[in-house]
């Protein structure tokens, strides 16, 4: 799903992330592609690592794990990837809604060259990489302490709130849109509550109340509300269902209360809304 995004704002701001800290920053989208990164190549090691289609898999995997564990807690998460190395992610909010993430990684926090090679070697000994694997390789990784990581993360953290003050990164209407009538669809027949939808888009009540207001122009269940019935016109049009069938397949739990608001949206009760239809089509 599409974000607006001021490139060249953004890859200066990594630049000088990067100048700061000596360390890889990328920015994913809320699909887990990446859309950003500097220094744009993986370090030697990760480079080895993304030319295994093995470890290729792991790599995406920690990655998806945290963005994962971000997207469920709203926060920061530091840790380590299945080598063994240090990442950190934090989420991009536009109103609330989780858009895309921000990554710095490919750091050791071991400072012994010895016990690193070790630890590194331990870790890898199953992938098959001892050709391509080797020490000197290993000892590129930058080394940070814990105080160091921790501040760095504490400033991409701050990076977020900075890219979304000055606008370089935000969610487009299409994209809410899209993501909420695709849910809306594929569950239309079941009740879809509030509780649902803050879960889907990781957003609070509240600020799902403001979102629906600003890109809906309507209230949240009016919105649903009015999907349902565009649904039910199509049904009515296109299938020989019966209305009560009709009524179930868009939520409708209660059949009259079904009736009474299709004829208050539409205009006209449901039965003569398909007879019209039918007669205007057999016309044309």
């Amino acid at each position: 799903m599409k974000l607006s995004l001021e490139t060249q704002k953004l890859i200066e701001l990594l630049k000088d992330f990067h100048t700061l800290t000596g360390m890889r920053i990328v920015i994913f989208d809320a699909d887990y592609q990446e859309i950003l990164a500097y220094p744009e190549s993986h370090c030697s090691f990760c480079e080895v690592m993304h030319s295994n289609q093995q470890t290729r898999k792991y790599c995406r995997e920690s990655n998806e794990k945290s963005f994962a564990h971000c997207r469920k807690s709203g926060e920061l998460m530091v840790y380590r990837c299945h080598a063994g190395l240090i990442e950190a992610t934090a989420p991009l909010k536009d109103n609330g809604v989780i858009i895309g993430y921000t990554m710095f990684g490919q750091l050791t926090d071991i400072e012994d060259s010895a016990v690193l090679l070790c630890s590194i070697h331990e870790n890898c000994q199953t992938y098959q990489l001892e050709t391509k694997l080797d020490d000197t390789v290993i000892m590129s990784i930058t080394y940070k302490n814990h105080e160091q990581i921790k501040a760095a993360a504490k400033i991409m953290e701050a990076c977020t709130f900075y890219v979304l003050h000055k606008d370089m990164l935000h969610m487009e209407k299409q994209q809410f849109m899209h993501k909420l009538n695709e849910y809306i669809l594929v569950h239309m027949s079941e009740t879809i509550s509030v509780e649902n939808l803050c879960d889907i888009f990781q957003i609070s009540r509240s600020k799902l109340y403001e979102v629906s207001n600003q890109y809906l122009g309507m209230g949240i269940a009016e919105y649903i509300k009015q999907k349902r019935i565009e649904q039910a016109k199509e049904y009515l049009k296109d299938s020989n269902d019966s209305i009560t069938r009709i009524s179930q397949k868009v939520g409708f739990t209660d059949y009259n209360y079904f009736c009474r608001t299709f004829k208050k949206n539409v205009g006209l009760p449901t039965k003569k809304y398909r007879k019209q239809y039918q007669q205007d089509a057999s016309e044309n």
